[in-house]
């Protein structure tokens, strides 16, 4: 990174406030708050018709064969996809499913497809080893097949991210590009999938190599929500609004319906304002990769998050129902 980019770097390192938290509030560069933030408003609300469509696309959700047809014996999988802490924290979350008695336990089975070394371009298109991969190291031995996938939690990162905001080749900017096309391959390698689940990256500022680290960590949430929003606006004007995102159509089938998942960043061990914090102790002596402690933290985040979800009360708890709010914070 050359000087200009790390005095853009400190700057920004400066001035991280969680997004849930910003609310109206500017970062830096012209960019503020909010996870939805449709129109630079620090709104926490997930647009009423994007929440419509969700519900539209949730309730197609339901067992199907191993070719993909309706069957009451069937199987609904949710699937993790991403990189390494992506994968533990999948695998915690998985765990904590199994035991856990408000999880439907009859038709849902989760695999996880997250793996290390898989950042975001390895999950771009679908000529990437990880597909190929796929249907044998993480379906089959489950039980399970491409056809049953209809849900998706997806956490992406660029491994060594070096350029931050503004710059118009920022990591962000190039990782926004990377989720939208990511979502087109997931939907052409599994038909049947219908919402995503899509979230940021946890604190990066303990890293003691080139691997996240801050500001990136921190704006990746930016790449995130300009994807949904990408979407958003295309379902309203049939238009493409950031040609880095293009169409993501989840009516015509070009994408999953997408959404935020858990909103994962906090600012290291300062408290956000729901309490979370990641600490030093959350991570092992590279400072990247999530500890037990953290892992534990980062799985309990998305079982918080899919217990509360709206999209998934029909097929992933036990008793279906409707919960009270759409607002979307980190844990809810």
């Amino acid at each position: 990174m050359n000087l200009i980019l790390a005095g853009i770097a400190l700057a920004a390192t400066t001035a991280l406030v969680p997004m849930n938290d910003l609310d109206h509030g500017a970062y830096l560069w012209g960019y503020y708050g909010g996870l939805w933030d449709v129109v630079n408003t620090g709104d926490e609300t997930i647009p009423p018709d994007h929440a419509i469509g969700g519900a539209r696309r949730a309730a197609l959700i339901r067992p199907l064969d191993a070719d993909g047809n309706p069957d009451p014996n069937g199987k609904i999988v949710f699937m993790g996809a991403g990189y390494g802490n992506t994968q533990r924290t999948f695998d915690a979350f998985s765990a904590m499913a199994a035991s856990d008695p408000r999880v439907n336990h009859d038709s849902l089975v989760l695999v996880n497809a997250a793996a290390d070394n898989l950042d975001a371009v390895q999950w771009e298109f679908y000529q990437t080893p990880i597909y190929a991969q796929i249907p044998d190291t993480v379906l089959a031995p489950a039980g399970v097949t491409a056809a049953q996938v209809q849900a998706v939690w997806l956490q992406e990162i660029n491994q060594k991210p070096a350029v931050p905001l503004p710059v118009q080749y920022a990591d962000s900017y190039l990782l926004k590009a990377s989720i939208a096309q990511t979502l087109r391959t997931l939907k052409q390698k599994f038909p049947n999938l219908q919402v995503a689940y899509l979230s940021d990256p946890e604190y990066g500022g303990y890293g003691t190599g080139n691997f996240l680290g801050e500001p990136f960590a921190y704006e990746d949430g930016y790449a995130v929500r300009w994807v949904i929003l990408g979407q958003i606006l295309y379902m309203r004007q049939g238009e493409i609004w950031d040609p880095r995102i293009a169409d993501m159509d989840y009516d015509k089938g070009v994408a999953p319906w997408a959404t935020w998942g858990p909103y994962m960043w906090a600012n290291g061990d300062t408290p956000r304002s729901d309490g979370l914090t990641w600490l030093r102790s959350d991570y092992l002596a590279d400072g990247n990769t999530l500890s037990e402690s953290g892992v534990a933290k980062s799985g309990q985040l998305l079982m918080n998050f899919m217990l509360n979800e709206p999209t998934a009360a029909r097929w992933f708890t036990s008793e279906p129902h409707i919960p009270t709010t759409r607002r979307r914070s980190a844990s809810h």
